[in-house]
């Protein structure tokens, strides 16, 4: 038996990764106008016309998809590519149905949407019969050989209000990994009224969308099981080197944690749990004038900075109080406090203007990241100066 044929009778069902794809819209029209997205968490800086093409027109981010074999236990076994012994076929389905559903109003799984003035439809003009107009669904598109793409592969025949518009397209590389690209950023009105706000305007369309990526996999014969992934194509990222203080990742750990699936971390890493937190902070000056006022460099708060960053990462006591201060600065949901001081200074679930007086209004950073920072401020009491300062600095 070949080493090819051991490692196939292994697998006992596959996952596509990532199980959330991100593509972007993008208008270049150049042949080589797209770009496939990150796949770290720490990108490296990219060249010039890397994002734009060379007329400064912004290109697509396409989001790559793949698939692996797992074994009975679990662990990963080999990447599933196209090649012989191995047939996929990929299908996805991408729709947007924005303009038939909710005014962006209040997020509706949160507790405050329970007493909330009810959120309205948008286009309510539009009666009941007429509102599937409302709605863009091509239908999926499926693809199954390396390294093709073409119009058939397309997802064209979707309209708004009897206009056209495109959602984009499917293309594989030459090992047979999905690419999704997305629309080409149109957005428009179909009876000219102009836009009166940044996100509820009636009778506007464009071409972001999302929808499931379903695989079919065959390895030497026999059909797997395959998890399925989602691809969601969104606006352009105009800060692509930036993360927010919370993170989507953040964010899915704290969720796993509090679900039982991850154990609670019981000592923290400066370098993996705090300073992330530290230098989100400290780079959002780039993206807002407040962050920058409070967190920029040469401020009172730059983080980064080599002496206050060597303060917050040593053990024992000298700098205990220091790290206390840091650590309740940032707001606490449990204290139930609706004011916008505490940090981040990051707009919440239930954001509105004016800003009301309930404390999801801004937002916090999880159960986690704030057990990590109450930990960071007193663990060194606990243990030897010698061992806290070896944790710190890993």
């Amino acid at each position: 038996m070949s080493s090819e044929s051991k490692i196939a009778e292994q697998i006992v069902y596959a996952k596509i990764h990532p199980s959330v794809g991100i593509a972007r819209v993008g208008n270049s029209k150049k042949e080589n106008g797209f770009y496939v997205g990150p796949q770290v968490v720490d990108p490296a800086p990219k060249p010039e016309h890397f994002y734009r093409d060379e007329t400064g027109a912004l290109k697509r981010e396409v989001a790559e998809f793949r698939i692996y074999g797992y074994d009975a236990q679990g662990r990963v076994v080999c990447e599933l590519n196209m090649r012989e012994g191995i047939e996929i076929e990929w299908t996805v389905e991408l729709a947007n149905h924005k303009s038939a559903w909710y005014n962006f109003e209040l997020a509706l799984d949160i507790p405050e949407a329970a007493t909330a003035t009810p959120s309205t439809r948008r286009n309510a003009n539009v009666p009941l019969p007429e509102r599937g107009k409302l709605a863009i669904q091509p239908g999926p598109r499926s693809i199954g050989a390396p390294g093709v793409s073409g119009q058939q592969y397309h997802f064209d025949g979707g309209s708004f209000m009897g206009i056209s518009v495109p959602l984009g397209e499917l293309r594989t590389d030459p090992r047979g990994r999905l690419w999704v690209f997305g629309g080409c950023g149109k957005s428009a009105s179909f009876d000219g009224s102009p836009p009166t706000t940044f996100a509820n305007n009636d009778g506007w369309y464009d071409d972001t969308s999302d929808g499931p990526v379903t695989a079919q996999v065959r390895v030497g014969g026999r059909e797997l099981r395959v998890a399925p992934a989602w691809v969601v194509v969104a606006p352009p990222n105009y800060g692509p080197q930036q993360q927010s203080v919370r993170t989507m990742y953040a964010l899915m750990t704290d969720v796993a944690i509090q679900a039982g699936q991850l154990p609670v971390p019981v000592r923290p890493s400066f370098k993996n749990d705090l300073l992330p937190i530290f230098k989100a902070m400290c780079d959002l000056q780039w993206m807002n004038a407040g962050f920058a006022a409070g967190f920029g460099y040469g401020m009172p708060q730059y983080f980064l900075a080599p002496d206050y960053l060597y303060k917050l990462s040593q053990g024992g006591e000298t700098y205990v109080q220091l790290r206390r201060t840091v650590a309740n600065a940032f707001r606490n949901p449990q204290y139930q406090d609706a004011s916008m001081k505490p940090w981040p200074w990051v707009y919440g679930d239930a954001m509105d203007v004016p800003m009301p007086p309930i404390p999801r209004a801004m937002n916090a950073l999880t159960t986690t990241q704030l057990a990590m920072l109450g930990r960071g401020r007193v663990h060194c009491r606990l243990r030897s100066r010698l061992e806290c300062g070896d944790r710190a600095g890993h």
